[in-house]
């Protein structure tokens, strides 16, 4: 994964907050780190990577941070398969736009969403994970990026 690389998951994730919302997204420098579990929030929707490239992509975020968005989004219930699903939403459209940029041959998943922060979660056996900080109305959100290319 370089830079190159990376800058496509960045705009795919500041393209989404500016499509969808009326508050610009921040988003920070990408860096490495060693653990994924440190970086989890209350949600995270998680799309499996194969084909071209092996690995993951997260998005996680804080519960408030999913009510206020969706809240944005003009979807006016906090029912939780509605905040999952929108969580699921954010990590495929985001892995979906990297797509266009990396081919037919980036092969995702169905989103996976997960409620609550886990000690336990595990991911491929990939050389660098980034994390992608993501600050929307004064909350961060990670956008956690652990790709192999083939």
């Amino acid at each position: 994964m370089n830079q190159e690389n990376l800058e496509v998951f960045v705009d795919g994730l500041t393209n989404y907050f500016d499509k969808t919302t009326s508050s610009l997204a921040k988003v920070s420098t990408p860096f490495l780190i060693q653990d994924i579990n440190q970086y989890l929030s209350d949600y995270t929707g998680i799309i499996g990577i194969s084909g071209n490239h092996k690995g993951s992509v997260f998005f996680t975020a804080p519960r408030i941070l999913i009510v206020k968005l969706i809240s944005e989004i003009g979807v006016l219930t906090t029912q939780e398969d509605k905040l999952m699903d929108l969580v699921g939403e954010i990590s495929n459209t985001i892995s979906g736009n990297a797509r266009r940029t990396f081919g037919d041959q980036f092969m995702l998943s169905t989103p996976i969403v997960l409620k609550g922060k886990t000690e336990q979660l595990h991911v491929s056996d990939v050389t660098n994970i980034y994390v992608i900080p993501v600050v929307w109305k004064n909350m961060t959100a990670h956008l956690i990026i652990n790709l192999n290319q083939e």
